[in-house]
């Protein structure tokens, strides 16, 4: 569905009918993510990010999976996926293969022991609206060198981008052997011949069911809504994934206002008493994962204090 010249003639109660349609007529949906605080990096390189990325590309073309969209982090990755469970695990199955087969190359010893597939099963189109733009914001806050247009190991900046085609793409049918073999680092796979390269790596448009993925939404309003105002959503799918949860300062900065509005009637978080500070300092800790620096700027505290509290609690 072209949500451009679609969705523009009909009302949002209409809409909402149709993303509730295509979610009930499609699935099961799920969430694949690893666990990214226990495996040492993988991705230390853009040669490395490119490998990976191909290998989820070789991956895709093997099995009934649709990808929705995903996000390559240096050890671990999300992947919100259609298809069959054991089809999905078969996949990262396939992609773990491969990724061991890379590393068993790298100078450094890398273990993937740890790198295993949690797959959730994601039950209704709210849920899925929320993990997919839990996943799509998941490089630019890890990365802040990044904005949610330019992280490129992933999908996430295709979402209601219009400007993301790229001109200098080439298609797979139209490279050589030689470049293909190159490619896809293995004689036995190859790739459908309309899958866009540019620079070595297989472009995620091509991997993913964009404009699927958008069709859950409503309008880019509602995407962008989700993906910049929701960060209690965001705690809970990283608790139920079992994630690091990351907010920007922006949305770090508001669950402040609204924690010290709760403990004093005031948002101002600087005003409060020292002792309330530390017990929101927690509580920032414990439930969103927030940094010491973030805490220490957004509470206005000593970095002694910071360092005393921790050190107590964990």
């Amino acid at each position: 569905m072209k949500t451009s010249s679609f969705t523009g003639a009909l009302s949002p109660a209409q809409r909402e009918q149709n993303c509730e349609f295509l979610f009930l007529n499609g699935g099961p949906y799920w969430h694949l993510c690893t666990d990214g605080r226990s495996v040492e990096i993988i991705c230390d390189s853009d040669e490395d990010y490119k490998y990976v990325m191909n290998a989820i590309a070789i991956c895709a073309a093997l099995f009934k999976v649709r990808i929705l969209t995903f996000q390559v982090m240096s050890n671990h990755l999300h992947m919100i996926l259609e298809g069959k469970e054991q089809e999905c695990l078969n996949l990262f199955k396939e992609l773990k293969r491969r990724i061991k087969r890379h590393c068993m190359k790298k100078e450094r010893f890398i273990s993937l022991e740890r790198f295993e597939a949690k797959l959730l099963p994601i039950d209704n189109l709210k849920s899925l609206r929320y993990e997919i733009a839990y996943t799509n914001r998941n490089g630019y806050l890890v990365n802040y060198n990044h904005t949610p247009f330019s992280y490129p190991w992933g999908s996430g900046y295709l979402y209601f981008n219009p400007m993301s085609k790229s001109a200098t793409s080439v298609h797979f049918g139209d490279l050589t052997r030689d470049e293909k073999l190159k490619l896809c680092r293995s004689r036995l796979v190859n790739l459908p011949d309309n899958y866009l390269i540019e620079d070595g790596m297989v472009m995620p448009e091509s991997i993913c069911a964009i404009e699927y993925g958008e069709s859950m939404f409503r309008d880019a309003h509602q995407y962008f809504s989700i993906v910049s105002k929701n960060y209690e959503a965001y705690s809970v799918i990283a608790k139920n994934l079992g994630d690091d949860i990351f907010l920007s300062d922006d949305e770090m900065f508001a669950v402040v206002s609204l924690l010290s509005k709760k403990a004093s009637g005031d948002s101002r978080a600087a005003l409060l008493p020292i002792n309330t500070k530390l017990e929101i300092a927690k509580k920032l800790r414990r439930d969103y994962n927030a940094s010491e620096g973030q805490i220490q700027r957004m509470l206005r505290l000593d970095r002694s204090d910071i360092k005393e509290l921790f050190g107590n609690i964990c």
